[in-house]
């Protein structure tokens, strides 16, 4: 592959938008950027009452694509008289997912405020956040101190001094920031696969046009069926006559300083079954941003704390009290 098929550019998060949507089955998440032109999918098995199933095609579609696609799986839910395809809520970002003694829950940004803009970059503060149970199946009792847990948890207020960036690593100093990206250890991963990039590998491998299969939705709750049959045809398309194939496009994402990403242990079960666009890092701290004259001209003057999360590693053994839930003889 010569140098002119190749694109290098740093890695701006697409994912600002999410739509939750829910079956019975399973849990649609369409994250978007934030005009609404660029959408991926991630979904979330319902039916394991313990164990967190994910599933990023990693495909990148556009507006028409994800309503043909929200269309089809909603078609396939009615038909089968289920309990249908609805939209739960609106959210702005994936903060982690979380398991006390019985299932998941997914924790969601549902609403921000800009803070400070570094740049072209915007930080946002957290000001409100959803917790949302996974397993469908509630009818079987839960374990007594389910609730107690889940209560603990919710004691810790998301919406005081946490805050994240979809452009900027706020885990690392301006100075890292500005640095060349051979000082910042970058990972290298390709770029969304979007339908263009398929058409134009299917025509470099097969050379010819393919008769697209229409969808042909059954009449249960078959939206696996539906989701899979869709990510078949978007692989079959091919170049229009006299459109040149689009380069493969890379990017490079620095690695955060993982001691202030707060939500580290949150990202833990999924982090290595997402594409990097889904990933938001959270730090808890204080941002605040002041505007000053200087000889008339306007200066931002921006102040970032962070707080690490192994504080615990730097104390002595004498102030740590370990305690344990349980029976004691």
């Amino acid at each position: 592959m010569s140098k002119q098929e190749l694109m290098f550019h740093p890695i701006i998060s697409s994912i600002q938008r999410i739509a939750l949507y829910e079956t019975k089955a399973r849990f649609y998440l369409i994250g978007s950027n934030n005009t609404q032109t660029r959408f991926r999918v991630l979904k979330i098995d319902r039916t394991d009452p313990r164990e967190l199933v994910l599933v990023d095609d990693k495909v990148e579609y556009n507006k028409t694509e994800i309503h043909q696609l929200l269309d089809m799986i909603g078609f396939g839910n009615r038909a089968g008289r289920t309990s249908g395809f609805n939209k739960l809520v609106s959210a702005f970002g994936i903060v982690g997912f979380i398991r006390f003694l019985e299932g998941y829950y997914i924790i969601l940004v549902t609403k921000r405020r800009k803070i400070a803009l570094i740049g072209s970059h915007s930080i946002y503060k957290i000001e409100d956040t959803a917790t949302i149970y996974i397993p469908s199946d509630t009818s079987k009792p839960q374990h007594p101190d389910e609730q107690r847990y889940l209560k603990m948890f919710m004691a810790v207020d998301l919406s005081t001094n946490f805050y994240y960036s979809y452009s900027y690593d706020i885990t690392h100093t301006l100075q890292m920031n500005m640095a060349p990206p051979r000082k910042l250890a970058p990972a290298l991963f390709p770029k969304p696969v979007t339908a263009a990039v398929y058409r134009s590998q299917l025509k470099t491998q097969e050379g010819g046009e393919e008769e697209v299969k229409t969808c042909m939705c059954k009449t249960e709750d078959d939206d696996e069926d539906i989701f899979e049959t869709w990510k078949s045809q978007l692989k079959q398309r091919k170049n229009k006559p006299g459109e040149s194939p689009r380069p493969l496009e890379f990017g490079v994402r620095s690695v955060p300083a993982w001691r202030f990403v707060w939500n580290s242990h949150l990202l833990a079960p999924a982090h290595s079954h997402l594409h990097p666009d889904w990933i938001l890092h959270v730090i808890h701290g204080f941002v605040e941003q002041s505007t000053l004259a200087i000889f008339s001209r306007p200066v931002y003057v921006t102040l970032i704390a962070r707080r690490s999360n192994r504080a615990v590693r730097h104390l002595h053994p004498d102030w740590i009290l370990h305690v344990v839930h349980g029976l004691v003889d």
